[in-house]
């Protein structure tokens, strides 16, 4: 396990992406999850950190069955004693602690160039102020290097290690529970927002005081040469069907669930979901969100595969969004259809969780 450490907008989740697909390119299984994406859960006793542990107790044996060697994991951690908190399973063959830094203006940069929590950005500097790294084994200033020089700084020493350490026996796999959460499943086209709205519906649930989960599908299963090709979607249903459950163990009775239409389908076939929501927008509005994305809008999301395109990579992007926006054989049965091309992301957020009637078009 390799635990990238550090602020918000020193590029944990970027070098953990791009280190996973390095170690992919020199022959070494690897898998990548943001700890962010493991804790979106609300309304019960347990804590983030409970939450972040118990979801590398399932995704961790999954990946490892799916062939990875490595786990990359992106993710504030306070010190070594925050760290064994975190940590689902002992006696890990090994794990590598990596500090990313930076100078302050280049963490305040970074943070407004997302353009997202940009009012955090003072909170992110205070919090690299008070870190004492004494106890990370390895540090990087990535304030003058872009990730990929950062990650070629980082992948032969964990090339070295990978191929030193062995893994005879498997993790062990989180028992099976009879806690069932009702399922919310979210699906569309590329590009048209899914992420984004479901994350904000899980926000309003979660003000509400709600017990209340959330899985965005893509960002946790992460491993392999390619993450998002269509015969991964099948893992991608059972990590988010698995971290699913394992929020029922601590009481979590609603899970939010986004996903592609491949993805989708599978989770349909196995989890049942209890309501299903397809997101329509027409062509103008999915090629205008994908240069929103593009430029950096809305939240920061490990290997997004929009972000920085240039023009002819956008038009190639937006064909294929359009193309999977018509294809009503994607589409679920029994699936409800929301047209977003004018309504903001709180707004269809705000229908979907009113909502309680499948089938119908909205």
């Amino acid at each position: 396990m390799v635990w990238l450490v550090g602020t918000s907008g020193v590029g944990k989740s970027t070098v953990g992406w791009q280190l996973q697909q390095a170690l992919e390119h020199r022959d070494v299984p690897a898998a990548f999850v943001d700890a962010d994406q493991l804790r979106n859960a609300a309304g019960v006793e347990a804590t983030a950190d409970d939450f972040v542990a118990d979801g590398l107790a399932v995704v961790g044996p999954i990946f490892q069955r799916a062939g990875a060697k490595v786990l990359i994991v992106a993710g504030m951690v306070d010190d070594a004693a925050h760290l064994a908190r975190l940590l689902p399973v002992s006696g890990h063959p090994h794990v590598l602690v990596v500090h990313l830094h930076a100078s302050d203006e280049a963490v305040v940069d970074r943070v407004e160039r997302r353009k997202w929590n940009v009012e955090l950005a003072a909170d992110s500097v205070d919090y690299a102020h008070r870190f004492d790294a004494r106890w990370v084994d390895i540090e990087v200033d990535t304030t003058c290097q872009s990730p990929s020089e950062v990650v070629a700084s980082l992948v032969e020493r964990l090339e070295r290690l990978a191929r030193s350490e062995r893994l005879d026996t498997p993790l062990p796999v989180t028992p099976a529970t009879d806690a069932e959460p009702t399922l919310t499943l979210i699906t569309g086209a590329g590009g048209v927002g899914l992420s984004t709205t479901g994350f904000l519906a899980f926000l309003q649930r979660m003000w509400s005081g709600e017990s209340i989960g959330y899985i965005d599908s893509h960002q946790v299963g992460i491993v392999g040469a390619d993450p998002r090709a269509p015969e991964a979607a099948p893992l991608r249903a059972a990590t988010s069907a698995a971290l699913a459950a394992g929020m029922a163990r601590r009481g979590i009775r609603h899970v939010l669930i986004t996903a592609d239409p491949l993805t989708a389908r599978a989770l349909a076939d196995t989890a049942k979901p209890a309501h299903m929501f397809w997101l329509d927008a027409s062509d103008d509005v999915i090629e205008s969100r994908h240069r929103f994305r593009a430029e950096g809008g809305g939240p920061p999301l490990a290997g997004d595969h929009r972000l920085g395109l240039d023009d002819l990579s956008i038009r190639a992007a937006v064909a294929t969004s359009i193309g999977e926006a018509r294809d009503e054989s994607l589409r679920p049965n029994g699936i409800s259809v929301i047209n977003t091309d004018d309504l903001p992301p709180d707004d269809v957020a705000g229908l979907i969780n009113q909502s309680g009637e499948v089938g119908k078009n909205l």
